[in-house]
This record gives C-alpha cells, structure tokens and sequence, in this order.
C-alpha cells in the first residue's frame, strides 16, 4: 500500500478521499465547524483565558487606554455626583443663613426653594437683610407667584443671590461680601484667639466692662443696633473681657469682635452693628480709652421701669 502521504496520480486522491479513514477525517472537520458555529466554544474558550491570564497581561495600547478613561471618568462624575447631593441635602437642613453659606465652595453653587429662603432670610437684622433685598419686592414676586428658587454661588470672596421664577430666569440678583453674609447669619461666629491678632481691630480695642456700661447708658434703639443678637453673647461660654471695632464699613454694618475668656483659651465671638449706633458707642468709649478701669466711673445706673 502506498504511503498516505505521497499519493500518485487524481485517481488515488480520489480513491483516498473516499476511503473510510478520509470520510472519517471530513466528517470530524464538519463535526466541528458544526459545533462551533452553534455553541460558539472556541470564542468561549479563548475568552475564559483571556478572563484568567488578564491579570497578567500589562495594560497597554488603545483598547486599555480608553477602558482606563471610561473608569477614572465614570468615578469622577460619582463623585461630583455625590458631593453635589450632600451640598444640597446640607443646604435643606441649614437653620441659618450663616450655615448655608459656609456650605458653599468655589466650585459648586447651592439651589434652594423660596420658601427656605425666605424663612433663613427673616432671621437676620432687617438692617443687613434690607442690604441683599427688599423685603416688600420680595413678598410682591411672592404673591405674583412667580419666585420658584434661589441659587447661591461663590466667587472671588463674594457671594452672589439670584432670585428665579420657574423658568430659571432671573427676577433680581446681588452680589455681597462673604464676610458680611457670615456675620448676618443669625448665628455669631468664633474664631480662636485673641483681638490683638486680628488687624482689623488694631487701635481699637477696648475693656468689655466699659464697653457694655457704656451700652447701658444708651436708648434701646441704640442697644439694638450695636448688638442685634445680644442673646448670643449671653449664651456663649465664658466671660467677655475685650471688645474690638472694625475700621472697615460693609453696607453701613461694622464688625464688632467680642474676644471670649473661656476654658479652652481665648476665642472671638464676631458679630456687627450699624454704623450709625456703633459710632454712638464709640464716641463714649474714646475719651475713656486711656482711663483706668473703675467701678466709679460715673456711668449713670440703667433704670428699669416696673
């Protein structure tokens, strides 16, 4: 029998090719072909070793360089995704315009409803809220029905209040001072230290106990422009011991600090006064600056009417 390898001649390929071993042969070829194209195993095979030896593999050429693209895009937008629900949850949960602010970042603003705005807005001193808008503009949008929300943004150390209707369109807008804003917040803020530290203050600087006594001697009115909040003076831990002016004037308001002895070293609780009272105050503690301090000073008692 000749080899099965060398045939002769088309008659013995023919002769071959129908043999038992060759039809054997085609039918195994066809078996698979079959097979794969209706099980799809080789792809399967291939993919679990590639699935195994991926690991293995350095990450490199285009396919992996946009795989890697679409995960550190997919996590970023996760993330700015979660950071902008925590604002906003933050921002519906803030008792005062001073905590909202300070929720604010340079990157992300803060939409709030009418409705929350107007109650953080009627906690502040009419004298500063008076400053962002006009209360009668705003309870005329409101009965128009046309003010839907706020947006707050920051920049640049301001603060910018757009009022919206429901179209997002801009019904009235300011821009203020972070600062200020801060100091508005219905809540003081401290800040550790102590008021030589804080150059605002420099060259004014004065005794608590003279400060207040000469607060005592004022009208009301007075009172009530210098500390708007005196409640939150009281309520704060420690004993006054110093108090501070700024020499700067945001929309007639004046920093006033008050620095706090407390067991935990000194601290300053910073609020604001109008101008206006704030220099009434200021033209009585002037004369006495370089006085010492005294139990008889002179200050008429406060009367208190039965």
């Amino acid at each position: 029998m000749p080899a099965w390898s060398q045939p002769q001649d088309i008659h013995s390929w023919i002769a071959r090719g129908l043999s038992f071993r060759g039809a054997a042969l085609l039918l195994a070829v066809f078996a698979i072909l079959i097979s794969e194209m209706r099980f799809s195993w080789v792809e399967i095979l291939v993919g679990r070793y590639l699935a195994v030896t991926n690991a293995y593999r350095p990450e490199s050429g285009n396919v992996w360089e946009q795989g890697r693209l679409k995960q550190v895009a997919t996590r970023t937008l996760e993330q700015m995704v979660t950071r902008q629900l925590t604002a906003q949850r933050e921002a519906r949960e803030a008792a005062s315009l001073n905590q909202l602010i300070e929720g604010l970042t340079a990157s992300s603003g803060i939409m709030i409803s009418a409705e929350q705005f107007r109650s953080l807005y009627s906690k502040i001193p009419e004298s500063l809220a008076r400053t962002l808008f006009s209360p009668i503009f705003m309870l005329r949008i409101s009965a128009e029905k046309s003010w839907e929300r706020v947006y707050l943004e920051r920049e640049n150390g301001q603060v910018g209040i757009y009022l919206l209707d429901r179209g997002n369109n801009v019904l009235s807008y300011t821009t203020v001072a972070d600062r200020q804003l801060q100091s508005a917040g219905g809540e003081s803020s401290f800040i550790s230290g102590t008021l030589d530290g804080q150059p605002e203050f420099a060259g004014r600087i004065f005794p608590a106990d003279r400060f207040f006594m000469a607060l005592d001697t004022l009208s009301p009115e007075i009172q009530q422009g210098v500390l708007a909040h005196p409640g939150a003076v009281l309520g704060a831990e420690g004993t006054p011991v110093r108090v501070g002016f700024s020499d700067e004037v945001h929309a007639d308001t004046i920093r006033i600090g008050i620095e706090m002895d407390t067991p935990a070293g000194r601290r300053i609780l910073l609020t604001s006064g109008q101008e206006w009272a704030v220099w009434q105050v200021r033209a009585l503690l002037d004369p006495l600056v370089s006085r010492p301090a005294s139990r008889k000073l002179g200050w008429p008692a406060s009367r208190v009417d039965p």
